[in-house]
């Protein structure tokens, strides 16, 4: 098995060179850092990251925190995707991902608090939801890089973040369903608690307005995402004398109680209705008939917290910025 030495002398530089190149100094250049990286790809040699931590006091890992009370968390497929996505950039730099969970304590410490005074990781992604003011205070204090999935409100510090552009991705769903040629479009499965659906109705109204239609408040639903306050809340809007012809559903299980009103009130989908759910691939598409969605890349969400991540840990200096994540259409047989 290749060491350092034989890189270095492969290479034509010193153990040391090798040594700096492996932990991304400035002062060497670029052409040579090339060079080394090629060297030791031949050789198959691989860096010792125990050795590697030692001497330059790295944990080489970063942490995802997540809050095990929550059980929707870990309920929702979207969390794996997310994981999925920070894990492939994680592996991409070498380093390893642990999954810490909030309300843990060690040795009667914060699990924060255990992280940090441990040296155990070099930065941390974490949900919006959970982040406060006093857990980055704490994570400045100790110089430990941040990213926030989700958006945040109620602080008042500046932090990086990524979220999905929800409001653009309602927006691009109205105009779709505009284009077809639906007119009374109604949003079913608003939860004024979460930013994100606040977003989403922000680009219901943007869009009702840039087309100068009338906002219908009775159109907009408030309702848990089940497929039976989906089908109660259509079965209501359907009845009225003047009903929507169009339904952009908060999600799939909404949008399951949606078709099945439809079809118990003889409404052709979507000749007489047309039907948009924010996505869930999977569930849409064994649906029938398969949903139009609004599709969410929650893998890259999950990519580019990581990737923000190690620019924060690349450049201490880096100034802390929001990234939204684009959404799109996937047309199927509702809309």
């Amino acid at each position: 098995m290749a060491n350092i030495k034989d890189v270095a002398k492969a290479a034509g530089v010193s153990t040391s060179t090798v040594s700096r190149t492996i932990n991304n100094s400035p002062s060497i250049s670029l052409a040579t850092k090339e060079r080394i990286f090629s060297v030791m790809k031949e050789l198959n040699y691989s860096p010792n990251m125990i050795a590697k931590s030692l001497t330059n006091n790295k944990s080489y890992t970063v942490t995802l925190i997540v809050d095990v009370e929550d059980e929707k968390s870990y309920q929702n497929p979207f969390f794996y995707e997310i994981m999925h996505g920070i894990e492939r950039h994680v592996y991409r730099k070498e380093y390893s991902l642990i999954v810490a969970n909030l309300s843990s304590t060690q040795k009667n410490q914060s699990v924060i608090e255990w992280l940090i005074k441990g040296k155990r990781t070099d930065g941390v992604i974490l949900p919006a939801s959970i982040l406060s003011s006093a857990m980055i205070e704490i994570l400045r204090k100790y110089n430990i890089p941040f990213v926030a999935i989700g958006e945040p409100v109620g602080l008042k510090e500046s932090v990086s973040w990524v979220d999905v552009d929800n409001k653009k991705g309602t927006e691009n769903a109205m105009y779709y369903l505009f284009e077809k040629g639906y007119r009374n479009i109604g949003f079913l499965g608003l939860n004024k608690t979460q930013l994100f659906s606040r977003k989403r109705l922000e680009g219901y109204k943007s869009a009702l307005s840039d087309e100068q239609h009338e906002i219908d408040n009775d159109f907009i639903r408030e309702c848990m995402n089940t497929k039976k306050e989906g089908y109660q809340h259509m079965i209501d809007l359907l009845q009225r004398d003047h009903r929507p012809d169009a339904i952009i559903c908060a999600d799939s299980h909404i949008a399951f109680g949606a078709i099945k009103a439809c079809g118990e009130l003889h409404l052709r989908i979507p000749e007489d209705i047309g039907i948009i759910s924010y996505d869930n691939s999977q569930l849409a598409e064994i649906s029938d008939p398969e949903i139009t969605t609004v599709y969410v890349d929650v893998f890259e969400l999950g990519l580019q917290s990581a990737k923000q991540l190690f620019e924060l840990i690349e450049d201490p200096q880096k100034i802390d910025q929001g990234l939204l994540i684009s959404t799109s259409i996937k047309v199927r047989e509702t809309a």
